[in-house]
């Protein structure tokens, strides 16, 4: 028996719709047959003129040949969007089966299959002890049948709903709508219901947005339900959508969900889910309600549930399970046709992470919508969740209404929805008094398609309410300068306070909801947004302005945190560090001198006094706080400059400049020193030439022998070296050269030393300490304390055996450092004049986490390194490039490939596994192979965790074999 359907016939010629011009809606003759024809009740085809020919994905093609971007997706309804090709061969394969259309409630192999798959994609915690009944095909008889269940279970009649709720056209579900003009010629609904607030922070009952609001209707509810006078018997249940959609696309925030479960389990009250419209992917979750970790006693599913079938479900805990047989039943139950395409688009939206995309595609709407937002006048807010988002329309002049909100334009919110039709665009609109415009597109839409919503909805925007009114850029008042400042007394750092607890609870939730280590948004993308960014005439509340910061910046950003951020030297920062840098920052002071960082200044000395004291440099050390180890290197190297013109002929490079013999003055170094040698010698004046790297061991160490052979051969040829730099912790190997044979050739050849400690220095916290014997000798060290210190970046110092040869940078300045000044400054020892009270991050966190406890954490690291790289070792699918010897571990996916392939798979391996939000991994060359990294620098993580990035690694790679075939 040949397919009943021709899938290739369904397939759309374009990913998006083409209209030349506007689009003429005149009805035709089928949409003036349907007018003849149809009763008054018919709604959508008064705002949306179409007469539909066939529909592919996210596109339907109108009887006239044109194409149009369906944001509505039958209100919800077709999460796999029209015809998907799978969905249509379930139905396929269904009627081939020889099975009939429904069975009541008979069970059949289908039925038990698409159990299973709904059972799979509940919460854990709810589908353990979950219950599930057939309903009618329409949402309403699902609520009608959780209302009778609520009822009978705890012998109560009333129920409670809320302002703006929307659950059906039924008798009951019509009774607990919030809309009162599509009620207002119905009598005899159901009696005993009680309408609540719900969170609206654009129209806040109390007069009160954001959180606020919301606890004020969770004290409202809680108090009523104590209240032995509130006049409202005690429900039987609470029924709330997560995110209401005909109420206008108002998300409940977790919190408020939380605390509600919280209430009606302390009353004993029925928490019912709708989730009709919200429910199966559209909210960036399976569930909008998963987000607050709790879960309801009854849920009410239809719309998408049934893959675009009729169906309507309960799901409710077992222990309501108050039914007698055949209480509440429906002939259509038992729709066997919405049971397999149910089955199969669950499936789908598993197998292609088809919640994700709602999630990372909704992202990418909502700030293509807020976009728009700023440069019009008509919307007063964008919100939702995922793929469910609306925008409120409100007048373009600004006016407000008796309550001191924007007001509502239910006229041009219809205008817009007519003029995006005529470009090619499918929305709804909804909400108070019809001002909300709605996005509910089906799972499967791409970014391209997005764009073309964005952009049809735009053009239609500015072609009814127009662009928004060009203004003169306000120059505020003096009185509101302050607003922008922290003020000394009583009060005046008020402001301060609210930014940063505000700016506290959006980095929290970012951090409690990131679950990959990059957001996996397209780099591209990101750009685009950041570059929209205006800079010149969007000034908007700080407030504002954080929230934004927090979605855009925060949420993409590299999360060091996170286990499978693992490339870089790039460590996450302690609590007190954290801490610390408010401090900084609000107290902001510059570290040139006294009278502008008094406590400071004695801070960043005792600090340096501190580490001279760690390194055992001697009495004579000293040092400065830089911004890295960049910068130390540069200073290490720039004062061994001078100290050499000093020694060699009493030149004074500060004042006369470079000698005449600069050409021939050379610096050595291994092969695995940092670039910022070569970088420094640059910056010197002296050129990359200057520097001469000499060969290394198997493990990455400098040999004392080339060394040795270098300078004799350099001084042979008439050069002259004069400083040499040992590496304490190579940023490939993690190999620390042999400081103390080092120090003797250096003191031979009467050379200045340089230690770039960057990354191995803080070694000296450890029981591994020895490692670094011989660097008490050098002349200079780097600290790099934005490394293994875990300190916010950025923060080191140069340390400097003799202090007498921090007079090669010193320079009088009567403003600065008078020379009859008894107080200290710090200008004298940097090359920088303004700096960061970066010490007082350092000076915290030994204050509490310790010393002691640092060099714990390293040596946990170490081993650990080991550890993971005996795993690598013994692992089948990777190849272990070289023996560790900090904490990075070398290595390369090799699979089943030939070597010649390995290359090219590691290469758009960490490409792919970077970008796609996997992993953020290192790449590097040893020995002629390109190798990944792993630089191990969380003390936190556990074996599992690199147990879990190897098969994400594995599985990334997989892809990448098939992207190069």
């Amino acid at each position: 028996m040949s397919n009943v359907f021709d899938l290739d016939e369904l397939k759309l010629a374009s990913n998006v719709p083409v209209v030349n011009g506007v689009y003429d809606l005149t009805p035709d003759e089928l949409l003036l047959s349907q007018e003849h024809y149809e009763s008054e009740v018919r709604s959508y085809p008064r705002r949306l003129p179409l007469a539909i020919a066939k529909a592919s994905g996210a596109l339907v093609e109108d009887s006239r040949g044109q194409l149009f971007l369906d944001c509505l997706a039958g209100a919800g309804t077709l999460a796999m969007g029209y015809n998907h090709p799978e969905i249509n061969q379930a139905i396929v394969d269904q009627l081939q089966a020889g099975l009939p259309y429904q069975t009541l409630d008979i069970t059949t192999p289908v039925k038990d299959k698409f159990i299973k798959e709904l059972m799979n994609f509940l919460p854990d915690e709810f589908a353990k002890n979950a219950r599930i009944q057939f309903c009618g095909p329409s949402g309403a008889d699902a609520v009608e049948a959780a209302i009778k269940l609520a009822k009978q279970t705890t012998g109560r009649n009333t129920m409670a709903a809320f302002h703006g709720a929307y659950h059906g056209m039924t008798n009951g579900t019509m009774a607990m709508m919030g809309n009162l003009g599509t009620k207002a010629r119905r009598q005899g609904l159901m009696a005993d219901v009680h309408f609540l607030p719900f969170p609206y922070s654009l129209r806040c009952p109390f007069g009160i947005h954001g959180d606020e609001g919301a606890k004020q209707t969770l004290r409202y509810i809680e108090r009523m339900l104590n209240d032995d006078e509130s006049g409202v018997q005690k429900p039987a249940a609470i029924i709330v959508e997560p995110v209401q959609g005909e109420g206008g696309v108002i998300p409940a925030p977790a919190f408020w969900l939380r605390e509600l479960r919280r209430i009606t389990q302390e009353h004993g009250i029925l928490l019912i889910f709708d989730e009709i419209q919200c429910g199966i992917g559209k909210t960036g979750s399976n569930f909008a309600f998963e987000e607050s970790g709790i879960t309801p006693d009854i849920l009410c599913l239809s719309k998408a549930v049934g893959g675009g079938l009729p169906m309507s479900v309960l799901i409710f805990d077992k222990s309501i399970d108050t039914w007698k047989p055949g209480e509440h039943t429906g002939t259509f139950r038992g729709n066997q046709l919405a049971m397999a395409t149910g089955a199969k688009a669950l499936e789908i939206i598993r197998r292609d992470n088809l919640v994700e995309h709602a999630h990372k595609a909704g992202q990418y709407l909502r700030e293509g919508l807020e976009r728009i937002a700023q440069y019009t006048d008509c919307i007063a807010e964008v919100r939702g969740k995922g793929l469910m988002l609306g925008i409120e329309i409100c007048k373009p002049d600004g006016s407000k209404n008796k309550f001191g909100e924007p007001e509502a334009d239910p006229e041009l919110t219809i205008a817009i929805q007519r003029a995006a039709l005529e470009r090619g665009l499918i929305i709804e609109k909804g909400g108070r008094q019809g001002s909300v415009l709605r996005f509910l597109p089906p799972l499967i839409i791409s970014y391209e398609q997005l764009d073309f919503a964005i952009d049809a909805l735009s053009k239609a925007i500015i072609a009814t309410a127009g662009p928004a009114k060009v203004k003169e850029p306000v120059i505020a008042e003096a009185a509101d300068w302050r607003n922008h400042f922290i003020h000394t007394g009583k009060g005046g750092a008020d402001t301060f306070e609210a930014a940063l607890n505000q700016t506290t609870q959006v980095l929290k939730n970012v951090f409690e909801n990131t679950e990959t280590p990059y957001s996996g948004m397209d780099p591209q993308q990101l750009k685009t947004m950041i570059n929209n960014i205006d800079l010149d005439n969007q000034q908007m509340p700080l407030d504002l302005v954080i929230e934004q910061t927090g979605e855009l910046i925060a949420k993409n950003s590299i999360m060091v945190q996170h286990p499978h951020c693992i490339a870089h030297l790039h460590t996450p920062p302690l609590l007190p560090a954290v801490a610390a840098e408010a401090f900084i920052a609000a107290l902001n002071q510059s570290m040139d001198s006294w009278d502008q960082a008094s406590a400071a200044t004695f801070v960043e000395q005792r600090v340096v006094d501190w580490l001279c004291e760690l390194y055992q440099l001697g009495a004579q050390a000293d040092g400065v706080f830089t911004s890295g180890g960049t910068q130390s290197n540069l200073m290490g190297l720039l004062l061994a400059r001078d100290w050499a013109a000093d020694t060699i002929s009493g030149h004074n490079i500060q004042k006369q400049g470079l000698p005449d013999y600069a050409s021939k003055m050379r610096i050595l170094c291994s092969e695995k020193s940092h670039f910022t040698v070569q970088k420094s010698a640059s910056l010197m004046g002296l050129g990359e030439n200057a520097v001469v790297t000499v060969d290394t061991n198997p493990d990455g160490t400098i040999k004392l022998a080339s060394l040795v052979n270098a300078i004799e051969t350099l001084k042979n040829d008439g050069l002259l070296p004069f400083a040499m730099v040992g590496t304490a912790g190579t940023t490939d190997h993690g190999a620390i050269d042999d400081l103390t044979g080092m120090a003797d050739v250096a003191q031979q050849h009467n050379l200045w030393l340089h230690v770039d400690g960057a990354y191995g220095g803080a070694l000296i916290l450890s029981r591994h300490k020895t490692r670094l014997h011989g660097i008490e000798k050098a002349d200079s060290v780097s600290v790099d304390f934005h490394k293994l210190f875990y300190q916010p970046i950025s923060c080191g110092a140069v340390l400097i055996k003799d202090k007498e040869n921090f007079k090669y940078l010193l320079h009088h300045a009567d403003y600065l450092n008078r020379e009859d000044d008894l107080l200290p400054n710090l200008v004298d020892k940097s090359i920088a004049t303004t700096k960061r009270f970066d010490a007082l991050k350092v000076l915290m966190t030994m204050q509490c986490v310790g010393p002691q406890s640092l060099g714990a954490m390293y040596d946990h690291l170490l081993n650990q390194t080991q550890q993971v790289a005996d795993m690598i070792n013994k692992s089948a699918e990777f190849e272990l490039l070289a023996d560790p010897a900090l904490s990075t571990v070398l290595f390369r996916y090799i699979g089943n490939n030939e070597e010649s392939a390995l290359d090219g798979i590691n290469k758009q391996l960490r490409i792919d596994a970077l970008v796609e939000g996997k992993a953020v991994l290192g790449e590097t060359v040893v020995d002629g192979k390109v190798a990944l990294k792993f630089t191990i620098l969380n003390p936190c993580l556990t074996l599992s965790d690199f147990e879990s990035l190897l098969t994400e690694i594995n599985q990334v790679a997989a892809l990448a074999e098939r992207k190069l075939g």
